[in-house]
């Protein structure tokens, strides 16, 4: 499923549906951001990116349950892959999206962005 708005709301039956019953499959979530301002978008990802573990190793970050990966940016642009796993997927996944929305999505003056559920993976 393809999602166009900026704030992304959870589809509770890809996560908890019938290719997850035993809640063992990780669920990643695609953010494609464009056309945003550079230097204000670079402010706000910096900031947020801030408050969350980073892996040096991985180049990932992550906090409680979700992960974030930072695919590409630049030029106004973002591509993140969130996701998470577990008994809690939908509420850890939903806390990481709500906040990026929070801290990101909701003060960039324009942006076109487009979320993706991608397939589940065991």
């Amino acid at each position: 499923m393809t999602n166009p708005s900026r704030r992304y709301a959870m589809n509770f039956g890809w996560v908890w549906g019938p290719n997850n019953m035993e809640l063992d499959k990780k669920a990643s979530l695609a953010l494609k951001l464009r056309g945003a301002d550079p230097a204000q978008l670079n402010e706000l990802l910096d900031g947020w990116l801030e408050e969350l573990i980073h892996d040096e190793e991985s180049g990932s970050y992550y906090q409680g349950g979700f992960s974030v990966e930072v695919q590409s940016r630049g030029q106004g642009s973002a591509d993140i892959i969130f996701a998470s796993g577990g008994q809690d997927v939908a509420d850890s996944l939903g806390y990481a999206v709500d906040g990026f929305h929070d801290s990101v999505l909701e003060q960039l003056d324009t942006a076109e962005v487009t979320w993706t559920e991608l397939p589940l993976e065991s």
